[in-house]
């Protein structure tokens, strides 16, 4: 008799365990908001890629975004040549195949990146690929920022990819 009074009370602290976790714990994902048309979705890893085509050289520019607590490290970004909107701070670094890597390790708040069918924007996490400047308007502001909710507020979010 008393094993099973045991098991009711280990039962009840772990489904209690479980509802603290689902509704008053917080956890922190990557939102992506569109603001044309009212659109948002979530990134459920710790980092993330943008990759655009620059306006000027017309070739491919990348970045690369780590998650860290309240705040993004844009770690490193990757391109052909220094030119527009080449950072002035971080380690140079030349690859085999002709690409700049700079090392930047810088801490960001939220992003804010505008979107078009010539730059080509894309949005990359792991080995999926999300070519948002299809799916949305040309000019179209992009916010890509950290938020904390519950398990239960966060699950209401689609996916990005």
């Amino acid at each position: 008799m008393k094993w099973i009074q045991g098991a009711a009370i280990a039962a009840l602290f772990s489904l209690a365990a479980f509802f603290i976790t689902c509704f008053w714990v917080r956890f922190p994902y990557i939102l992506v908001e569109v603001n044309e048309p009212n659109f948002q979705c979530k990134i459920d890893q710790n980092f993330f890629q943008l990759s655009w085509m620059h306006s000027v050289e017309k070739t491919q520019w990348e970045e690369r975004y780590l998650l860290n607590n309240d705040h993004f490290i844009l770690t490193d970004t990757q391109f052909v040549s220094f030119g527009a909107g080449t950072p002035d701070q971080g380690t140079v670094a030349r690859q085999g195949d002709g690409n700049i890597q700079m090392q930047i390790n810088r801490k960001m708040k939220e992003l804010n990146w505008v979107i078009s069918h010539r730059m080509q924007g894309k949005i990359k996490v792991d080995a999926q690929t999300w070519n948002i400047y299809q799916d949305f308007p040309d000019y179209s502001t992009v916010q890509i920022s950290i938020k904390k909710d519950s398990l239960w507020k966060k699950r209401g979010l689609n996916d990005c990819l």
